[in-house]
């Protein structure tokens, strides 16, 4: 874990609005007054890779299309980012410390929310990068009991104050600590959080995230394949019209498919592909089948990337064209709630059917409220997320290990190695540098299909 000494912390600056409301703003070149401003520059030289550096050090900043406010927003930046920018402002109209382009599109209003002074105490705090390599883009930490939320005290550099409480096994992304003193005055380690608050180190414990992870599809494996979703589930050897138990198979196995089945009575077995001890079956009820598509949308091409989601099934395959590539387990609530904190007066809601696009991608998803991934505790941080144009989120999820059954409240939950997986795979992409981009400037969004 990363340590920071009192004289290079600073606080981050917390934007007003939430991520969806940096992000939210769709005017434009079609807002009239903004197309009546004359001093709006819209485009600018792509500036170096190797060139001076823009840092972030507001928690969200956004990056909009055009050196105006009220543009269309590309995306945001995170604390701590550093992105290469102009070396002189663009223009000034609007923005005291000047807008600058920066790489590889979009504009930025230097001041209160950005800097060109890359020894400010915020970038030094901040400076661990999320890695976008792995499965997970920060280290992960659970509370092991109810604890206090901390802020650093203005005024006093060796000092915080309680801002608020985390329930019991709240989630969230650790990168740094500090030693600070509580109002107490008892000296603690605290470590830092991607909001520049703190907790307690002695009340966290390591996320044990999944290791589940599905299946590369290709040379080496093809549909129709079988997922075991539940313990206890074990191989048969069908004798005549008996069944005789086998093996017991592991939770989420991955099962290569002959194509074969049959019936004995009410009960439907799949053929194993080939096994070293004989011809091998499961029982449909035990597993989670997925099977080849024989329809395809009208929107796909040879090259098209899209994704296709059965909420019945639970499973989530990516196709190239009509190639399927990747298959997997996703966890989704049949119902989705009215209300990110609260239920809709009416009650639940079934999750809309059809095809969407992905509207917003996010390295962690920063505007989510707390609460609205379906559990009783805190969860930050969520990684890897996709908004769709319904609003809700594929997204990895680090605290649960059910994947393929009902969980959540109406968002699609993968594993983090799957949800790494997809993330790569769709459309927009996402710039060295920036936490979340908005789908547009001539790039096509992945459309996703979710089905019963």
């Amino acid at each position: 874990m990363r340590t920071f000494s009192v004289e290079r912390l600073g606080t981050i600056a917390l934007l007003g609005a939430s991520l969806l409301g940096a992000m939210g703003c769709e005017r434009g070149a079609s807002d009239p007054a903004l197309s009546r401003t004359q001093d709006v520059v819209r485009n600018a030289p792509i500036p170096d890779e190797t060139g001076p550096k823009l840092g972030a050090i507001a928690e969200l900043v956004p990056i909009f299309e055009a050196t105006d406010p009220r543009a269309r927003s590309l995306g945001v930046l995170h604390a701590g980012a550093r992105v290469a920018r102009s070396a002189e402002p663009v223009s000034r109209v609007g923005c005291e410390g000047g807008w600058y382009a920066i790489r590889p599109r979009g504009f930025v209003c230097a001041g209160g929310q950005a800097t060109l002074d890359l020894g400010h105490p915020t970038l030094a705090a901040m400076a661990l990068a999320p890695t976008v390599s792995s499965k997970l883009p920060y280290t992960y930490a659970r509370t092991r009991l109810e604890t206090p939320l901390w802020e650093r005290e203005s005024g006093r550099e060796d000092s915080v104050r309680e801002v608020g409480k985390l329930r019991r096994r709240a989630g969230l992304a650790v990168v740094g600590s500090w030693r600070a003193k509580e109002p107490g005055g008892v000296d603690t380690r605290l470590a830092l959080l991607t909001s520049g608050r703190f907790v307690r180190a002695e009340d966290l414990e390591a996320a044990k995230p999944s290791d589940f992870g599905g299946v590369e599809l290709g040379k080496s494996a093809s549909l129709p394949l079988a997922f075991v979703v539940k313990r206890g589930v074990r191989n048969f050897q069908l004798n005549g019209r008996e069944a005789e138990k086998g093996d017991l198979l592991e939770y989420h196995a991955q099962l290569p498919l002959n194509g074969r089945y049959r019936s004995l009575g009410d009960v439907k077995y799949w053929a194993l592909g080939k096994q070293p001890s004989g011809e091998r079956w499961v029982r449909h009820r035990d597993v989670t089948v997925v099977q080849e598509r024989a329809l395809f949308p009208e929107f796909v091409g040879d090259d098209t990337h899209w994704l296709d989601i059965s909420v019945v099934t639970g499973t989530l395959v990516a196709y190239v064209g009509r190639r399927a590539v990747f298959a997997t387990l996703v966890s989704v609530s049949r119902e989705l709630l009215g209300g990110e904190t609260v239920p809709a007066a009416d009650g639940p809601r079934p999750i809309p059917m059809g095809t969407f696009p992905i509207r917003q991608k996010h390295l962690t998803f920063a505007g989510k409220q707390a609460f609205a991934f379906g559990e009783s505790y805190e969860l930050f941080d969520v990684p890897w997320a996709l908004e769709l144009g319904t609003g809700q989120l594929i997204h990895g999820a680090y605290w649960h290990d059910r994947f393929g059954i009902e969980h959540g409240a109406g968002n699609f939950a993968l594993s983090p190695a799957d949800a790494a997986r997809v993330f790569q795979f769709v459309s927009p992409s996402l710039p060295d540098g920036w936490h979340a981009a908005s789908a547009g400037s001539g790039e096509a969004s992945t459309q996703v299909v979710i089905r019963k």
